[in-house]
């Protein structure tokens, strides 16, 4: 077998989307036993995971099967990721996979990332060994928060000095991304969430929310209303930061006004990852109707997740 491990094209999407689609529905008979019938991703989808960084997008490519596997990678500044990572079913246990990841890895080691790891479902076990193999180590608990959005069941913020605005706008984007990559850093040194709010508006997943106090960005929410699949109209908060110290009536505006947004698109549902330490932005979350509906473990090779009781930093390193 000719398999030869290289950087993604754009003319690799087509196959890299039909890979996924039939690694998951195996995944879903095999771990569920559900005969599930998953969609394929956007292209919206996709096409924002090979732009986020192009260098760091791989594929398996077999010299007689053509694409049987892919990989992403995520920088966000100091902070890196991997995912989603796909192999075609009948190619699985042959080391392609633990290949593809050491190959995003050692990118994000080269991109000068400190914290690098990823997520995947703690119940797949065959997963859960190849990645400790690789030397990644189990370090958080991230539970998808999901809530069926009903515009009349909304509920209001309550009065604050917080005001929400979206960036799209924004008459001074230039100076809301830097005060976004100030709030990003405080959270984490040398993260920065920029390159996300620019996916979103570049490939129109969305928006970001902006919560201004004081004339100054305190929080943000980064919102895809465009869905990973066809067919699963699902809106996520793709991330969520509030400026330490904590400000519950800053998170709690940010979430009110995504669920107000997700309405006005006329999408059913929206989900939120939120890191299980976080106690108050989970109470928060339970008491305006959202419900876990999935739990993902973030497993990391090196450097630390991020993940505090103490601050909001509400993400998910899952494609």
């Amino acid at each position: 077998m000719a398999v030869v491990i290289r950087k993604m094209k754009v003319e690799d999407l087509v196959d890299a989307k039909g890979v996924d689609l039939l690694c998951w529905n195996d995944l879903m008979e095999k771990s569920y036993g559900m005969k599930s019938h998953l969609s394929p991703r956007t292209d919206e989808n996709i096409l924002s995971y090979l732009h986020s960084d192009p260098e760091g997008a791989f594929v398996a490519s077999d010299e007689y099967a053509g694409i049987i596997g892919s990989c992403f990678s995520h920088v966000w500044g100091s902070t890196g990721w991997v995912g989603p990572l796909s192999v075609l079913p009948s190619y699985q246990a042959r080391g392609l996979g633990k290949e593809l990841l050491r190959r995003s890895l050692g990118y994000l080691d080269e991109q000068g990332c400190v914290d690098i790891g990823l997520e995947t479902m703690p119940e797949n076990t065959t997963n859960l060994g190849m990645y400790f193999k690789s030397g990644l180590r189990p370090e958080a608990l991230v539970l998808i928060l999901g809530k069926r959005v009903e515009p009349e069941e909304i509920e209001d913020a309550p009065d604050s000095k917080v005001r929400i605005e979206r960036f799209s706008e924004s008459d001074v984007k230039g100076e809301v991304r830097s005060q976004i990559r100030k709030v990003s850093g405080s959270l984490r040194m040398g993260l920065d969430y920029t390159k996300e709010i620019d996916l979103t508006e570049q490939f129109s997943l969305g928006d970001t929310l902006v919560a201004m106090s004081k004339e100054k960005v305190a929080g943000f929410a980064v919102v895809h209303t465009i869905p990973k699949r066809l067919n699963m109209p699902v809106s996520s908060v793709r991330l969520l930061a509030v400026e330490p110290p904590v400000r519950d009536e800053v998170l709690e505006a940010l979430v009110s006004a995504a669920e107000f947004m997700v309405a006005d698109a006329k999408s059913p549902e929206l989900n939120i990852a939120v890191p299980a330490q976080c106690r108050r932005a989970l109470d928060l979350a339970f008491s305006r109707g959202y419900i876990v509906t999935q739990s993902l473990e973030r497993l990391m090779w090196m450097g630390s997740s991020g993940v505090s009781e103490r601050i909001f930093n509400l993400c998910s390193w899952s494609g």
